[in-house]
Parts: C-alpha cells; structure tokens; sequence
C-alpha cells in the first residue's frame, strides 16, 4: 500500500504557503520534491510525519509501516536525545542502534542456550527457542554487521576510527553517522531532507547506488540536480498555482514544465481571441433592438469563460559579474605547497599552474584539504610552505565556504553590503540587491535572520562590489535552490576571467569545469577536462596501476587520450577476468555458507529435542557447538558481502570503461 497525501493546504497568516497537494509515494519508488526556497517543502514533509498540522487535507499511511526521518539540521540545540549520544557514545554504538531488536533476541538466544546447557529443555523453551532463531535469521542476524560496516566505509568513515567517541567527529561527520542509522533500520518510507549536504562526491555517489535498490518509497528534497536524475521515477513540484506531478526523473520534469507553460500561453491566446471577439460582437449591436437576444446570449458566454490557469513564473536570480581587465597568460602558479595541523600532514607537495580561461575544480574527499588550499590561495591562511605567484593583474574575488558566519550581529542586508562597497557602487547597492531577489522591505532584514539560500545570494552579491579576473569559490551552490544554482551557473558560463571552484554538485562542474585537480593522499592530480572526463581518465589511471607522484611535484597531466585507449582491452580483459574469478568465489562461499546452515539446522533440530540419553554435559558440548557454527556462519557471511561488494564495483569500473571506450572511439 502507498502513502497517500491528498489534497494538503498550509497557510502561515496571511500567506499561502502550498495547496491542493495531491500526490502518492509507492515501495519501491523514488519521489523528488521540488519547489523553490521556501515554498514549503520541509513543512510539508513535517506535516506527513505528523510533527506539524495541515490546515486542510489528508495524510494516509499504510497500517504499522514505519517512516524514516533525514531533517536537514539534524543538530538542534532542543534535541536533548542527540546532544547526550554526541556526548557519551562512539560511531559504531550510535549506528549499531539500529540494531537493538536483533540485540535483545541474541541475549535471549544465549539465555535459553545456557538454560539448555544445565539441563532445561522442557516444550516451552525449545518452542521459545526456535523461534528466536527463526526471527533472528529472518531480521538479518547473521548479516547486520557486514550491512554496518559496508554503509560507514560508504559513507567515507575509515575502519580505524569506527569505535572513535562521536564527539571527536565534527558536526558533518556526525550528521553522516546519524544518516547511516536511519538506513540501518530500514524503514518502510525515507523522508529525506537535503541528504547529500555534508557529502562528498563519492559518498552521494555511493548513496545513490544504495538508494536505487531499496525496497521502501522514498520522498526526497535536493537541489542537486544530478542525484534528482539518478534516482527519481517522479517529481512532485509545489508551484504558486498548487502542485505539479510529473512522472520521469528531473531533467525530464524540466522539459514538461517548458511545455506546460507553451500550452498554458497558447490557451491563454486562443482564450483572450475568442474574449475579444465577443466583446466587439456585445459593443457592435448593444444598442440595436433586433439584436438583444444574441447580445444577452454573447454576454452570458463571456461570463462562463474560464480564466486559464497559467503555471507563473517565480522570480528568479539574475546577474553577470562585472567586466574586468585581462590578467596575464599565467593566472596562478603553485610549487610544493605544504600544509600541515600539528602532525596531521593535509597538503604535501601540490603543485599546479593555472592559466588565463581556465575553469579549475578542486575535488577530493571531505577533509582532504580543498577548503584548506582554497584558503591559502585566498590569503587567509599563511602557516603553510611552498610557494605560491600570482600571475600579472591578477584580482581576485573569494566566496568561503563558511560565508554565512560573517553574517551575524544587527545590520541589514543593506548595511553590509554598503560597508564594503566602494564609492561609486552606493548608487547601485538597491539594484544589485535586487538582482539577488532582496527587494522592498528585503533590504532592511537583519542579516542573522536570513536563510541559508539567502546568505549565499548575499555572498555572492557582495562579489559583485569589485570587478576580478580570477574568482574563488568554495562551495558557492551550498543552500542554494536548482533555479539559483542555474543561474549562477549561467553567470559563470559567461564569465571572461578564471575561475576556481569547490563543489560536490557534480552537474555544475560538468557544465563548467575544464580543469579538475584531484586532491589524493594530499598530492595534486590534475586531469584535463570536466568531471565525467575526469572519472573516465581516472579509472584508467587506477587501473594500469600508475602513481600519482612523479618528477613534476606531485602534478599528473593526463591529457594524451589515444595513449589510454589503447590500455582498453587489456584493461577490459583485466576486469572480466576478475570478475570469472569473483564469480567462482561467490559460489564457493555461497556452498559454505548452505554448508553452515544445514550443520546449524541439525544441531537446532538436535537442541530442540535432545535425545533421552543425552547428559547435561552432552547438551552443553551442542550448545557450545551450535555457538562456534554461528560465529562461523557470520564470518562467511561477512565474507560474502565483501565478495559481493567487489563484484559490483569491478562490473561499474567495467561498464565506465567501456562507456569511456566507446566515447573515446566517437
């Protein structure tokens, strides 16, 4: 049965927020939930898990099925349950809780197996006994802790630090420890809120992956656009005029809502036609007898022409950075920058020359190092080493990923912009704020109030104050909706200068990047091209087994295509190769594992009903057997997930290779 959300209203005082919503989530599916920043979907999923009320219409959720909740701020000051886990337990108690049924059921089982062992065996603890062992089984007892670590080295946390007290983590690392128990407990519906914030590009796409096979419905808000294509089957869109259902992925979505609004212009034409039409009929012959009957008819027909509902434009964010002069040819210059926190070494030996034109993407895990070189870059960090020149006339503009904290305090969205504008931008302040949909009473809100969509488009607004050739972004799309990331993606598609840029919307750097540099293991590897170039030289780099370190200072150019073709078939024969062997491993592993299983049955069988002659002693030597085949089992179990888990990545490296091949060959 499906979660059903019929025809749901929300009003704030004297503002709409969304109505008339209609919309199903079925097992199984995907549901992106779109709309523009603050039209409502946050309330709306709050008011489908009954946390807030609906002042019309109807939520209808399957009997007993559990719902899954990802807020996009999941540390609250007011969640005392999250702040006393934050202070008191490591990563894999926090995640492991997930858990807590299948815990209770192990106690119980060791109970009764003890029980036995001194020689209780009567009907009703053998009964009790078989089926705990049964409900065991079923709720993945034997797999539980090969499914926990799989999700944790997805999300990105190294094995070392699994059982580190949660609060050694900083506050995005424990949002994804909170992420890796909800999925744990698999509920029947995920409401997912924002759930690639905090991630870095390998964990959204390992999400994505986990994503596309669950069992349950999920109803999802994203603003990347990439992650919405992958997964979504439908696109729920809350519109001024209500809501929009669209069945496709996003990209799809986008194409309908163009043909909606074509449709809705051409009705609106044919409509206003047959209006005028009329009314010159009515104003030609009001005032001739012979024609009154046909007049009265033609005003009643005016009267029942229905106003065609036009799907509204929202206002939308649009500007272009200033022009400046050019720089020189070479922009920027790195040798062997260096930088380390105490005897934690984040940067060794990145080296890289930027020129004039080029669209750099610095990408790399969460911690890497990428805010730390934007940083250097930007002169606001000087504990570093190496050496860094930048090119002649040379100016440039920052947006910090930390952008929101310089907006604090008492002043006005105006006041700080005026307080870093120059002299002859103050005529302009209102009509730049505007550009970025701050208007009217807009300006005068106090800038700690503002949304986090709203402190980006300040941010960036502030970077139109001074024309630059060379612009530094850090994560610049951060709360920023689709329409604004479009927008800002135009604005940079139409910039003459530089660019440097750190972000993890991977459909933003394919459109812009021309250049990615790969911060790995604190070196710098430099690929030519956007990002699905880049994943495409990379899986031929990895494969043939190449070093990112050479004579160049840690810098790898990979740029000779035809060169990296030609590894293809054997590269190809490589991996199928691989595969033929994982195969047979799996079927081996699998015959164990039936192996363990039929052993385990009959030592059960034997528990559930010991023969008479069996002593006290006897019954313990079982016990204690039946103990050793399920540690056993839960090894070759864990075995068979990793087996499993290499399987699939080496068939997704396959598949790039040969998608990349036949790109390459085009």
């Amino acid at each position: 049965m499906s979660l059903q959300i019929s025809n749901l209203s929300k009003s704030f005082s004297v503002r709409t927020l969304f109505a008339g919503v209609t919309f199903a989530v079925n097992p199984g599916e995907c549901v992106a939930l779109v709309g523009s920043n603050g039209s409502g979907k946050t309330t709306l999923m709050r008011i489908i898990l009954g946390h807030e009320h609906a002042d019309s219409g109807v939520v209808t959720r399957p009997k007993e099925s559990r719902i899954g909740y990802l807020p996009q701020e999941i540390f609250l000051a007011d969640n005392q349950n999250w702040a006393r886990e934050k202070e008191t337990m490591t990563l894999w108690e926090l995640v492991t809780q997930a858990f807590a049924r299948l815990k209770e059921i192990k106690l119980r089982i060791e109970s009764i197996e003890a029980e036995m062992a001194a020689g209780r065996t009567g009907a009703a603890i053998q009964d009790e006994y078989e089926r705990l062992i049964a409900e065991y089984e079923k709720s993945g007892g034997y797999t539980w802790q090969a499914k926990t670590i799989r999700l944790l080295k997805g999300f990105g946390f190294p094995e070392s630090r699994f059982h580190d007290p949660l609060k050694t983590f900083s506050g995005g690392w424990q949002m994804r420890g909170y992420f890796v128990r909800l999925l744990l407990t698999e509920p029947d519906y995920l409401l997912l809120d924002e759930p690639t914030n905090y991630l870095d590009i390998a964990s959204i796409s390992f999400l994505e992956d986990y994503l596309a096979s669950y069992p349950g419905g999920i109803l999802v808000v994203s603003h990347d656009r990439y992650f919405l294509d992958e997964l979504a089957s439908s696109v729920v869109a809350i519109v001024p005029e209500g809501s929009r259902v669209f069945r496709g992925n996003y990209s799809g979505f986008l194409e309908a809502r163009e043909t909606w609004a074509q449709e809705a212009a051409a009705a609106q034409d044919r409509q206003d036609r047959e209006r005028k039409r009329v009314e010159k009929f009515i104003e030609r012959f009001r005032y001739k007898a012979s024609k009154a009957s046909q007049v009265q008819s033609r005003i009643k027909q005016l009267e029942k022409i229905e106003t065609v509902s036009q799907v509204r434009a929202l206002p939308k964010l649009s500007f272009h950075f200033p022009d400046c002069e050019s720089s020189g040819e070479v922009v920027l210059r790195g040798e062997k920058i260096a930088r380390a926190y105490g005897s934690n070494q984040v940067l060794k030996d990145v080296s890289f020359v930027l020129n004039r034109g080029d669209r750099l993407a610095i990408i790399g895990e969460n911690g890497a190092g990428k805010t730390t070189l934007m940083r250097i870059i930007a002169g606001e960090d000087n504990l570093w080493q190496g050496r860094l020149e930048t090119g002649y006339r040379t100016h440039f503009g920052y947006f910090a990923q930390d952008e929101e904290i310089s907006f604090e305090g008492d002043e006005t969205v105006k006041d700080r912009v005026m307080r870093e504008a120059p002299m002859d931008m103050v005529p302009e302040i209102r009509n730049l704020l505007g550009a970025f949909l701050f208007s009217g009473d807009d300006v005068e809100k106090k800038v700690r109030v503002l949304s986090g969509g709203e402190k980006s488009r300040l941010g960036l607004a502030r970077m139109m104050l001074r024309p630059c050739n060379l612009l530094l972004l850090d994560e610049p799309t951060n709360h920023l909706d689709i329409n604004s990331r479009e927008a800002l993606l135009n604005a940079l598609e139409d910039f003459t200068g530089t660019i440097i840029i750190v972000s993890h919307d991977r459909f933003f750097l394919d459109s812009l990047a021309t250049k990615i540099l790969a911060i790995e293991n604190g070196r710098a590897v430099v690929y030519e091209g956007n990002y699905s170039q880049y994943l495409w030289a990379k899986s031929r780099r990895d494969l043939s087994g190449s070093e990112s370190d050479n004579d160049d200072g840690g810098v790898v150019q990979v740029t000779d295509r035809k060169q990296q073709a030609r590894e293809d078939i054997k590269q190809q024969k490589q991996l199928n190769n691989r595969l033929q062997k994982l195969k047979r491993e799996i079927e081996e592993n699998e015959k164990q594992i039936a192996g363990f299983e039929r052993l385990l049955a009959e030592v059960e069988a034997q528990l559930a009903s010991p023969p008479l002659e069996w002593s006290p002693t006897r019954v313990a030597e079982v016990a204690q057997s039946h103990a050793e085949l399920n540690a056993r089992l839960e090894s070759a179990m864990s075995a068979w997930e990793a087996l499993h888990l290499e399987n699939e990545q080496t068939a997704a490296e396959l598949a790039r290779l040969k998608e990349g091949a036949a790109n390459g060959a085009e």
